[in-house]
């Protein structure tokens, strides 16, 4: 699990670290030196959500690769508006991962406005920028967590075939919006990529300065990106959050508490 942490986290602070002066210059709402899942600015009275994520391989680009680089404008409170994307290799690997990202970007209501291609005797690859509109009056930190809050994952695993990860994420984005619209107060937020739970719990508990206390048994392996979200929140609000997650029949799963 350390070598989880030391890849995926403490391997790459260097880069906060080196770029972090450019806060200075754009003066983001989340930006470099919070070191978040997106980056929110504003815009002219809009407040705009932007990450970008990969390259994925071809694999998981003919499977879910919008959907990976969408959630991580969503769990910080962003409603996607669009994609760009980055794809290279031969023209017929290039060709699927389009066709792909279509039905990916048709199924999830995020169009590929554009991006850039190259042609080459590569091993095919596709990265992609998503653009969102902040939906909650502040992004939802990671650092955010508060003594006494439930630590819990919202949505399953979203893996499988491409069809059966498609409504998994709808389901989950669904779901978060409704309590996103309903007033549900989610203190703080990751999704679950790389390097698992085991990083993600890491950067939340360093960022807020407290620690989460796990349930003996979690239904999931600590190092295997499950691409759902982990919140923490009162227990009024997981309560709250609970009837939605009925409604919507979306999985919510209680791991463990903040102290």
């Amino acid at each position: 699990m350390a070598d989880a942490v030391g890849r995926y986290v403490k391997g790459i602070e260097w880069i906060r670290d080196r770029l972090e002066s450019m806060d200075d210059i754009a003066d983001p709402i989340l930006g470099i030196r919070a070191w978040d899942d997106a980056v929110c600015v504003e815009l002219e009275g809009r407040r705009i959500v932007v990450s970008v994520d990969g390259p994925y391989t071809k694999r998981l680009a003919l499977k879910s690769a919008l959907v990976h680089a969408a959630t991580d404008v969503v769990v910080k409170g962003g409603r996607p508006l669009f994609a760009l994307d980055t794809v290279i290799g031969p023209r017929e690997d290039v060709e699927e991962i389009i066709d792909s990202l279509k039905v990916q970007a048709e199924a999830m209501r995020i169009p590929v406005l554009g991006g850039n291609t190259l042609f080459e005797d590569a091993e095919p690859r596709c990265s992609l920028t998503v653009v969102g509109e902040l939906a909650t009056a502040e992004p939802i930190r990671d650092c955010g967590a508060q003594k006494g809050d439930v630590v819990a994952l919202l949505g399953e695993p979203i893996w499988g075939g491409r069809d059966e990860r498609l409504v998994k994420a709808k389901v989950l984005f669904e779901t978060w919006f409704t309590a996103l619209k309903d007033g549900v107060t989610i203190n703080a937020a990751k999704d679950v990529t790389k390097g698992g739970l085991v990083s993600v719990i890491y950067e939340m508990e360093s960022k807020s300065g407290r620690k989460f206390k796990l349930n003996e048994s979690l239904p999931y392996p600590m190092t295997r990106n499950l691409d759902n979200f982990i919140v923490t929140l009162s227990e009024y609000e997981y309560v709250n959050l609970g009837r939605i997650c009925v409604r919507h029949n979306c999985r919510m799963t209680r791991i463990g508490a903040v102290v």
